[in-house]
């Protein structure tokens, strides 16, 4: 009893000591790194005490859901100012985040602001020390770290050996007998549509085929964190349907989910929480609508000139940044605006009117992840 006690309360962040007499069933310290021992305590503890007199006392703390109240459940995945360079380049500065269970969060940004890099050193896949905290289920990573899966953006399966081979392989290496391997490797297989002949080798399935089995391999040991990086580079639309389809299911589960992906305007109808990383650093963390808020970008305003030449296009410029009117995008007699309110489109459109500009007006809507995105 005692001993369960202890591995419930281990998942938690507090501190706790429970001093009783010799014979009330308390044993030691459970977290915090002190101990205890026949009512003695050695060390400190800066956490919570709880006298236990007798066996039955604490029992009935159990009864009455006392240190279920207690402990606060540690979150899966919490990064304090995570940095990391290469050599003498800075790629990433300072990122804190948390993920909660059962929360599917999409990092994303443009190539090179450190999205792979950072889910990699979350994975322990970097080498090379890393600034700041990683805790995974409120412990260092390096004694959790059965608790992630990572898909890499390459294929990780071993093309010389068959199906059958890779998943024994995998699982041994993930820490899981071979039986486990194969019997977790037949439910995925089901859920992702991977029904091969086991004998095959990788190079004989489809792209497609590939990618799934590719995340097959590193979720044998059933993870509580699934990490992706990419995992929708090259998919066709079914193929990416039948992929969020399983996501959607870890979710389900309460496993939480972090990928990255530039499909945007899809991504963001999936997941639950946008993360982008702008220059290494989080720029934002939330949803479409809170992007949209804190760009001040409402609205999309699509117009076609006739002719645009530069000083008028200068003139434009500079009358968006009086005037707070974002230019997302321009090609020759093309300009797609960022816009917050409608009267800012009827004191654009009055403005281009003053410049004697004609121009046909090709849509004026709400914006989308990808467009937004084109401002952050």
């Amino acid at each position: 009893m005692v001993t369960g006690l202890f591995k419930f309360l281990d998942e938690g962040e507090q501190s706790f000591a429970l001093l009783g007499g010799s014979r009330c069933g308390v044993a030691q310290l459970c977290w915090g790194g002190s101990l205890l021992w026949d009512g003695s305590l050695r060390g400190a503890c800066g956490g919570w005490f709880v006298w236990v007199k007798t066996y039955k006392d604490w029992l009935g703390f159990l009864h009455m859901g006392f240190f279920k109240k207690l402990v606060k459940k540690a979150k899966p995945l919490v990064t304090s100012s995570v940095g990391f360079s290469y050599s003498d380049k800075e790629v990433l500065r300072d990122i804190s985040l948390s993920i909660k269970p059962g929360e599917m969060v999409a990092v994303i940004g443009k190539s090179g602001c450190g999205k792979s890099t950072f889910l990699r050193i979350i994975a322990g896949i970097v080498s090379g020390s890393h600034k700041g905290k990683i805790r995974v289920f409120g412990k260092a990573k390096i004694w959790n770290r059965n608790k992630i899966g990572f898909t890499p953006q390459d294929v990780a399966f071993i093309p010389d050996l068959s199906i059958e081979d890779n998943v024994k392989i995998f699982g041994l290496n993930s820490g899981i007998g071979e039986g486990l391997a194969v019997k977790r490797a037949e439910e995925l297989m089901g859920m992702l549509k991977l029904e091969e002949d086991w004998k095959k080798f990788p190079g004989q399935l489809s792209g497609g085929q590939q990618v799934r089995l590719n995340i097959i391999l590193s979720l044998l040991h059933d993870p509580k964190i699934v990490i992706l990086d990419e995992p929708f580079n090259g998919l066709d639309f079914l193929n990416r349907r039948l992929l969020w389809h399983f996501l959607e299911s870890m979710r389900r589960r309460r496993k939480s989910v972090v990928l990255t992906s530039h499909l945007l305007t899809e991504t963001q109808k999936h997941v639950d929480r946008l993360i982008i990383l702008k220059e290494g650093r989080v720029f934002f963390s939330g949803n479409l609508e809170k992007l949209k808020e804190k760009l001040k970008i409402n609205f999309i305003y699509e117009l076609k000139f006739s002719h645009l030449g530069k000083k008028k296009i200068d003139e434009i410029g500079k009358y968006c940044a009086y005037k707070d009117v974002k230019v997302l995008d321009s090609y020759e007699r093309y300009l797609m605006f960022g816009l917050n309110s409608e009267r800012q489109k009827s004191y654009l459109v009055k403005f281009l009117h003053k410049l004697n500009l004609k121009f046909e007006e090709i849509g004026f809507r709400e914006p989308n992840l990808d467009e937004t995105f084109l401002k952050a």
